[in-house]
Parts: structure tokens; sequence; C-alpha cells
């Protein structure tokens, strides 16, 4: 979805890696074919509908964009501002949200994960990336917040 972030690990004796995010922003130029492939037009207009807990916009402030990536990490974003689409690509499943309405189908509920991760945040006090660390272990990779022991949502691998 576009958001990015640059974190400090330490190796430890036993294998494992952790750190925190810094606060300064990653800014890159994706190459050619890193870049993703052209996506078919999804089908608007269908779907559950119900109201909304999150306004889109907050996929428009930096921390909230890595909060909800952490959320929906294979979903790819379209449009901006009070009217975005999610699309995880792969299943199917698709997230329409205006300022006051949600409408999703598939298997995967992408505003449902993206809500719930943004409310958590808030409830932490809507912290910078700082506030939030990674952990990779040969088990798990993960990204927390506030401490190892926090909220936390698994990365792929």
């Amino acid at each position: 979805m576009g958001g990015s972030a640059f974190a400090h690990l330490t190796l430890a004796d036993d294998g494992t890696a952790g750190g925190r995010f810094l606060p300064d922003g990653l800014h890159f130029m994706t190459a050619r074919p890193h870049g993703r492939p052209p996506l078919a037009s999804p089908h608007l207009g269908m779907g559950e509908a119900r109201d909304g807990r999150v306004d889109p916009r907050v996929l428009d402030d930096r921390t909230g964009m890595f909060v909800a990536q952490l959320a929906v990490p294979s979903a790819v974003r379209l449009g901006g501002g009070d009217e975005v689409v999610l699309w995880d690509v792969g299943t199917g499943s698709l997230a329409e949200v205006t300022a006051g309405t949600v409408r999703q189908r598939g298997p995967l509920r992408l505003w449902d994960a993206v809500e719930d991760a943004v409310l958590t945040w808030r409830a932490a006090g809507s912290p910078d990336q700082t506030a939030f660390g990674l952990t990779v272990t040969p088990a798990r990779q993960y990204v927390w917040l506030g401490d190892p022991n926090g909220p936390s949502w698994d990365l792929p691998a």
C-alpha cells in the first residue's frame, strides 16, 4: 500500500533479532521490475455494507498507513482521501470505503482488519512509528506496539 519504515535490529546470541522503528522516513525509488503488476479494474458496488468505524483519511497519515498495512499486508490501495478501495488480488477480497460507509466482499474482511489495527493504535495514543518494534525469530516475524508483549501483527514470511 506504499507505507514504509526502517527498523534498527540487534542480533541476540540465540539467533533472534529485535529493535524499534526509527523516526526518519524511508524513501527510495522502486525499480521497474519491483513495481506491482498492472491490475484489472475491480468491480465496485458489491458486497456487504455497514457503517465505518474509522475514516479512510487515516491512510493519508504516515503512521496510519503503516498501521493499516500491518493489518492487511497483501492489499493494494486504490484511491485516497475519503474514497479508498483496498483490494487483495490473490483472494479477490475488496473493501470500498467512503467517509461513512464500508462495503466488503471476499474471504478477507480488509477494512475490518484495518479498523481493528487503527483503533488499537489510537487507544495507545496514536504514537509515531518509534513506538513500534520488530522481532524476528525462527518461527515468527512480527511488529509490536509498545513492547514485544504488546499488540502485534505477524508479517508475511
